[in-house]
């Protein structure tokens, strides 16, 4: 077991429908056990909608709080291209940072302080996050320091003195896309990884890749292309 200790506790995970944060689903299932495991997904007007069908068909709870948009970002404004880099798209802060047009200022901080709040309300110790630092992108809210500052802030945000009341496990953290993939066939669930998760950039759940579904052009696919195949070659016999 690798989460709280307490075999009554629950755990609640950010789940958003992709590769990821159903790895983590997957994840929390296996350590927790079915029935004790909640879902929370959002509609904060990305333009990859697609993703909250996927979230709600992989998902037997759920909840989704509307945000209309969160940043002028790639994921949420039509008129930038999520290929490009900051410069000029109007993503003024990642422009300013350094970071590519896709980083939506806060949306992870917002994502989690509302999971942990729903954590906190239905007294459930375990948040699960699929963040990961090794993403190509390198967003900062994705990054080891704001998971152990996210905590801390979420505890006195909460009003919990105990540390095993509240604790953010992202087992994704420091895996590359074939280690997620490796982790998602650990847990029995890379079949649904494939044919049922979404995280194309640019929406399109038509086009279908041994990798799963999406443009195969965005930056999303073409890590999780990449990783797909590290993942199958490591599967192969020397």
């Amino acid at each position: 077991m690798l989460l709280n200790p307490d075999a009554q506790a629950d755990a609640v995970v950010a789940m958003s429908g992709g590769q990821d944060s159903t790895t983590c689903l997957a994840w929390a299932l296996e350590e927790v056990g079915a029935g004790r495991v909640h879902a929370v997904t959002f509609d904060y007007g990305q333009k990859h909608r697609v993703e909250l069908e996927c979230a709600a068909e992989i998902c037997e709870q759920w909840n989704v709080p509307a945000f209309n948009e969160l940043g002028a970002a790639a994921l949420t404004n039509r008129n930038i291209d999520v290929d490009a880099d900051a410069a000029g798209t109007g993503n003024e802060h990642a422009e300013r940072i350094g970071l590519p047009s896709t980083f939506v200022p806060g949306r992870n901080l917002i994502f989690l302080g509302l999971v942990a709040a729903y954590a906190a309300q239905h007294d459930i110790p375990n948040v699960i996050t699929g963040v990961c630092a090794a993403d190509e992108a390198g967003y900062p809210d994705c990054r080891p320091e704001f998971i152990v500052s996210f905590q801390d802030t979420a505890r006195i945000a909460m009003g919990i003195q105990s540390t095993d009341k509240l604790k953010v496990y992202a087992p994704l953290l420091y895996l590359d896309k074939a280690g997620t993939f490796a982790l998602a066939d650990e847990a029995g669930a890379l079949k649904t990884i494939i044919e049922q998760t979404h995280t194309c950039y640019n929406g399109d759940h038509e086009t279908f890749h041994r990798w799963g579904y999406g443009c195969g052009d965005c930056p999303a696919c073409q890590e999780r292309a990449n990783g797909f195949q590290l993942f199958e070659a490591s599967q192969t016999p020397a």
